[in-house]
């Protein structure tokens, strides 16, 4: 009779064992799916960075080469939009992106908008985080006087 009690305490032992079955595993599969997804925002984010410095410098240097271009051509609009496009297009843009272009007239100042939405894994397809990928600067050089 001494052996009947631990055999039924390992039956007990056994059925709270089997309760916990698979847990590891799905907490593992939970951690690696989490993993998963914070690379992803991650990567998206680093995408996003990049488009927005790409955008600004884009603007940044079509402002700037437009207004060199206004004040050395003494006037030249054409001209000085065709150099902020070619700036744009330097930074792996196409011209679509340059989105304004507006001469001051009464300082010669250059006033560019450049835009681009950044390629993402998941930002863009999630409405909440759609508006993170779109990037937009807007730059104004002076012309400065000769």
């Amino acid at each position: 009779m001494a052996n009947a009690p631990s055999e039924v305490a390992a039956v007990k032992l056994g059925d709270a064992h089997r309760d916990e079955r698979g847990l590891m595993g799905k907490l593992a599969l939970l951690w690696l799916l989490v993993l998963a997804l914070l690379l992803v925002l991650a990567y998206d984010g680093v995408r996003i960075g990049i488009t927005r410095f790409r955008v600004a410098q884009a603007a940044q240097d079509a402002a700037f080469e437009a207004t060199a271009t206004f004040r050395q051509s003494r006037g030249d609009r054409k001209a000085a939009y065709d150099a902020a496009v070619q700036a744009v297009l330097d930074e792996g843009l196409s011209e679509e992106h340059l989105r304004r272009f507006v001469i001051d007239p009464e300082t010669g100042a250059v006033t560019v908008t450049v835009t681009d939405r950044a390629s993402t894994l998941l930002a863009g397809r999630l409405p909440f985080l759609a508006p993170l990928t779109k990037a937009r600067s807007t730059e104004t050089a002076p012309t400065a006087s000769p």
